[in-house]
């Protein structure tokens, strides 16, 4: 039996769960206010964005089918670890939004024609880029330690000002 990904329709997995560490330090970088509303598009209930923010006081709006071609301008931030297969299409969408934005996503995220227009008419995006590689969590609940790839968190419409900023240099974002 082939299973399909719920959101992209991919043959292959791109559910990939984030860590707490991770969730925390991505939301150190959206320093939301009190009481936001909070766009968490890719993210189920289970999510530990969805479940932190909500611990922290804030309304979370989460499990969007839609999120790329519907229009969800009224939340304050959005912040999620998207399917890295529509990252381009993500990346646009964010940036149409103008809602500040933090997306962990692979590396290659940085490079690509496609990308490096959208960041010359909108604007560069802000990297957070971990000493490690990031883990993730598969959908059996197990924990990927060194996957094969690198991870960044991003940081999308947050001002004129773009920056490179690496774990080792501020430890405590």
């Amino acid at each position: 039996m082939v299973h399909k990904n719920n959101i992209t329709g991919n043959v292959y997995s791109d559910e990939w769960y984030t860590s707490q560490e991770t969730v925390d330090i991505a939301i150190k970088l959206l320093s939301p206010m009190p009481d936001s509303l909070i766009l968490c598009p890719f993210d189920s209930a289970e999510s530990l964005f969805v479940k932190t923010l909500q611990a922290q006081g804030h309304t979370v709006i989460y499990g969007l089918n839609d999120f790329v071609e519907g229009d969800f301008r009224l939340c304050d931030y959005i912040i999620t670890n998207p399917p890295f297969s529509i990252k381009d299409k993500i990346i646009k969408k964010v940036y149409e939004y103008g809602v500040k934005t933090v997306l962990v996503m692979p590396l290659d995220a940085l490079g690509g024609v496609n990308r490096h227009r959208m960041y010359n008419y909108y604007g560069y995006p802000s990297v957070y880029v971990p000493s490690r590689r990031i883990s993730y969590v598969g959908g059996e609940g197990v924990v990927v330690k060194g996957p094969s790839f690198h991870s960044v968190i991003m940081t999308f419409n947050q001002g004129p000002e773009s920056c490179l900023k690496w774990e080792a240099q501020n430890a405590h974002v």
